[in-house]
C-alpha cells in the first residue's frame, strides 16, 4: 500500500507562532488556501482508494480545497495534533519561558517533555498513530491519502521506523502541505 501523508495549509497561528494543538483551531490564511489548492494539483494524477483527515478544521478545510468533492473524507480522531493542554494558543516563546518542562520540548526534545495540565504524553500520541497505521495495514487499499498536522507527521515517521519517542527528535521538520509517501506491506515500511 502507498500511504500519502500531508500537513494542512498555513494557518493564522502558524504565522503568529502560536501553539495550536489537538484541541484548538486556527483558520487557514490566504497562503494556506493557495497551498491546499496546489497540494490537490500536485496529486491530481493519483487516484486514492480512501482519504482520511484529522477532524480539526484546518485539516478538513485543506482536504476540501485540495480535492473538492472528488472523495468522501473519513474523519479519524487519531489523526489529531498532539494535545498541548494549557499551552494551546500561547506563542512559542511564551510557552518555553512559562513552562520550561513542557514548552517546546515536545518538538525539540520529546524525551524530556512533560505534558502540561490537560496535555497529552508523547507516548500516547505514538500509541494513537500506531493504531491508525495498524488499521491501514489491515485494509486492502492500494493508495491512501491522509491529512494531518506538523508534529503528527514527525510522530508518524517514528511509528514507521520503530515506535520510539527518541526517533521523533530525528524526524524531519515538515512545512505546510508537505507530502510524505510511505510504502507499507505486512513486513516492512519504506519512506520515499
Amino acid at each position: 500500500m502507498e500511504l500519502y501523508i500531508a500537513r494542512h495549509g498555513e494557518t493564522q497561528s502558524n504565522v503568529e507562532r502560536r501553539l495550536t494543538g489537538g484541541r484548538t483551531n486556527s483558520p487557514l490564511t490566504e497562503n494556506g488556501i493557495e497551498q491546499a489548492k496546489q497540494l490537490g494539483k500536485s496529486l491530481e494524477d493519483i487516484t486514492f482508494d480512501a482519504v482520511y483527515s484529522s477532524p480539526l478544521e484546518r485539516a478538513v478545510d485543506t482536504v476540501k480545497l485540495a480535492f473538492g468533492d472528488k472523495y468522501a473524507i473519513n474523519i479519524d480522531e487519531r489523526l489529531e495534533e498532539i494535545r498541548l493542554g494549557i499551552l494551546e494558543g500561547m506563542k512559542y516563546e511564551e510557552a518555553s519561558v512559562n513552562f520550561p518542562e513542557s514548552g517546546m520540548l515536545f518538538y525539540t526534545d520529546p524525551i524530556l517533555y512533560k505534558p502540561p495540565a490537560n496535555g497529552e504524553a508523547v507516548s500516547d500520541v505514538i500509541e494513537r498513530f500506531s493504531s491508525f497505521i495498524d488499521d491501514m495495514k489491515s485494509k486492502n487499499y492500494e493508495k491512501v491519502f491522509v491529512l494531518t498536522h506538523g508534529y503528527a507527521l514527525r510522530v508518524i515517521y517514528a511509528c514507521m521506523l520503530d515506535r520510539r519517542v527518541e526517533t521523533i527528535a530525528e524526524a524531519p521538520h515538515y512545512s505546510n502541505c508537505d507530502v510524505v509517501r510511505y510504502i507499507i506491506d505486512k513486513e516492512e515500511t519504506a519512506l520515499t
